[in-house]
Parts: C-alpha cells; sequence; structure tokens
C-alpha cells in the first residue's frame, strides 16, 4: 500500500504541474498575438530606414571621411581597448549587445544565443582581439559572468513591446558611445576627465555586433549575429522595401519607383546623416528587440506545449503503473484469503 500511496502522490504532483503548464501556454499564446502584431508593424517602419540609408550609403564616394559612424564600413579598421593619453593602441576591438531574455522556460531560446557568442568571443580571443559585451537581459549577463566575460552596462529585457522603444534608446545611445570611444567603464558616455581633472579610461571598438533571436515564425527562431557598426553599406538593395516595386498613385495609374529619384539634400549630406544614422542604428535595435520578445513568447508556447504533453504521457504511465499495483495487491489478498480458507477445510 505505501507503494500505491506514493504513486497516488506523483500522480497528483504531476497533474499540478500539467495545470501550471497548460496555463503557461494559453498565456504565451494570447501574448504571442500581440506580439507578432508589432513586431510587424514595426518591421515596415524598419524595412524603409534600412532602404532609404542604404541608397544615400551607396552614394557616397568616401562614407568613412562623410561620417564617424561609417569609419571602416567597407572593411577593418584599427580600433583600442581601454584608451588613456600616451597609451599605445591594441587593434579589433570588438562590442557585442547580447538579448536574451529574463526568465527561463523557453526551451533553448537563450542557451542558442549564449552558445553563439562564446564561439564568436573564443574565436576573437584566439585572433588576439579584446571584446566588450552589453547584455540586455539576464540570463545572458549569468551566462556570460561564468565565463568571466563581464558586462560593461546591463538592462533587463523587455517582457512587452511597449517597453522595446525605452530599451532600445538606451543600448543603441551606449554603443555609439563605445564606438566612438565615449563610454566609461562606470557607464554610458561621459566627459573624459574627472572632477581632479586627470583623464578617464575609455572603452572604445572598432566594430559592434548585435546577436539576438530572430522570429522566423512559431516554430522556428534563428539566432543572428548582425553588424550595427559601422554602419553597413549594402552593396545593392536587399532590403526588400515595398517602395521599390511598382507603386499606384491615387488614380490607379503607375508611378515611377522610389530609385529612380534624383535627391537633394538641405542643408547637407553631412548633417542629414548625423540624424539619420544615429536613428538607424536605434531602428536596427528595436528591431532586433521586437523580434527577440516575439521569439521568446514563441519559444516560451512551444515549450510549455510540449511539457504539458509530456505531463499527460506521464500521467498515463503512472495511472497504469498504479492500476497494475493496486491489481496485484487485490489478486494477493484474494490468494490469501483462498489460501487459509483451504488450510481450514483440512
Amino acid at each position: 500500500m505505501a507503494n500505491l500511496k506514493e504513486i497516488r502522490n506523483r500522480i497528483g504532483t504531476v497533474k499540478s504541474t500539467r495545470k501550471i503548464t497548460s496555463a503557461m501556454s494559453r498565456i504565451a499564446a494570447a501574448r504571442l498575438r500581440r506580439a507578432q502584431t508589432a513586431m510587424e508593424n514595426a518591421r515596415q517602419y524598419g524595412v524603409r530606414m534600412a532602404a532609404i540609408v542604404g541608397e544615400i550609403l551607396r552614394e557616397l564616394d568616401d562614407p568613412a571621411a562623410m561620417h564617424p559612424m561609417l569609419r571602416g564600413a567597407g572593411g577593418p579598421a584599427p580600433a583600442t581597448h581601454l584608451v588613456m593619453p600616451g597609451t599605445p593602441t591594441k587593434p579589433g576591438a570588438v562590442g557585442f549587445i547580447v538579448v536574451t531574455s529574463e526568465r527561463g522556460l523557453c526551451g533553448g531560446f537563450n542557451s542558442a544565443v549564449n552558445r553563439q557568442v562564446q564561439r564568436e568571443i573564443k574565436a576573437l580571443r584566439e585572433q588576439g582581439r579584446d571584446v566588450h559585451v552589453l547584455t540586455v537581459g539576464r540570463k545572458g549577463r549569468a551566462y556570460l559572468k561564468t565565463y568571466g566575460q563581464v558586462a560593461l552596462a546591463h538592462h533587463v529585457a523587455p517582457t512587452k513591446s511597449e517597453e522595446v522603444v525605452d530599451t532600445a534608446k538606451r543600448v543603441a545611445f551606449e554603443a555609439m558611445a563605445l564606438f566612438a570611444g565615449t563610454f566609461t567603464p562606470e557607464g554610458a558616455a561621459a566627459d573624459t576627465s574627472d572632477e581632479a581633472g586627470e583623464p578617464k579610461p575609455t572603452v572604445k571598438v572598432d566594430e559592434v555586433r548585435l546577436v539576438f533571436n530572430y522570429f522566423r515564425n512559431v516554430i522556428t527562431q534563428e539566432v543572428r549575429a548582425d553588424r550595427l557598426l559601422p554602419v553597413p553599406i549594402p552593396e545593392s538593395d536587399e532590403s526588400g522595401d515595398p517602395s521599390k516595386d511598382q507603386a499606384k498613385a491615387g488614380d490607379g495609374q503607375p508611378r515611377a519607383a522610389v530609385t529612380n529619384a534624383i535627391r537633394a539634400f538641405e542643408p547637407d549630406t553631412k548633417q542629414l546623416l548625423d540624424h539619420l544614422l544615429p536613428v538607424a542604428v536605434e531602428t536596427a535595435i528595436q528591431q532586433a528587440l521586437y523580434n527577440s520578445v516575439a521569439a521568446e513568447v514563441a519559444a516560451r508556447r512551444t515549450a510549455m506545449d510540449s511539457a504539458t504533453d509530456n505531463a499527460t504521457e506521464l500521467i498515463g504511465e503512472l495511472t497504469l503503473q498504479y492500476n497494475r499495483e493496486r491489481q496485484a495487491a487485490i489478486t494477493s489478498e484474494l490468494m490469501e484469503i483462498i489460501g487459509g480458507a483451504e488450510a481450514l477445510k483440512s
């Protein structure tokens, strides 16, 4: 009977767990619809922004000379690690923005990003290059810390689409400061002199990469490591911008594609890029965060569905085991009764 009680208690525990996982799956399904809608709405803006920036940059003869955020856009450029006046520079430093989640119970969502970042960091260190990390999400920061990679700055991962914009602004500000060489180890961009007039050490990199989960569909999330800075210059228009297609005017007649337009900027291209490139960087981070939120919710829904199915299967196995044990106990008692009756007869 003790064994039967143990099995019965275990069945009750698994049923309670199944209720939790089933509820989490339903919550994730409701959140997924909202996250997908927000991501698709933001993607339209991101596609147009990428198309505009790409067209302008392709028309520049010398992008690196036009704007500092384009330095090294066409290839590797020298950079430094910890810069002090008179200190020899160390080339090839790379910064990573690692986007994970605050919570678990979402399958391999976080581990896929963490493994990708760890592989890239290992390869860069083997080349003698320094690596710096900005993290969004507790899981990524904790993982990297176990490997001795402490984040220069950390942000709480947005769990709702409404939180994405503010987080993207802060992360973009720090990424641009890191690339510009105004990022201090204590925080984001600041004056490079302390109160005593002594210069503060600043961290500078020649490249910033953005690692996140790209939402492909409800079942599939793809880890991507995109270069954020210097702002990449596409060789051709691969943005998929709807404005490239033959659009129709209000009267239904086709109008000329945007690529055929002749652009004139006022006051000049430099001032346009001063405004446009930071917005483009912030938009790229927004896209990554929107994708990450949707991918996290989808991964959690899939994981909870799988856990619910496994719990149902386990309950069936335990119930069968319980019935067998109970039947064996009843049979044993009947045999004892029959044996006792036969003994009395004899």
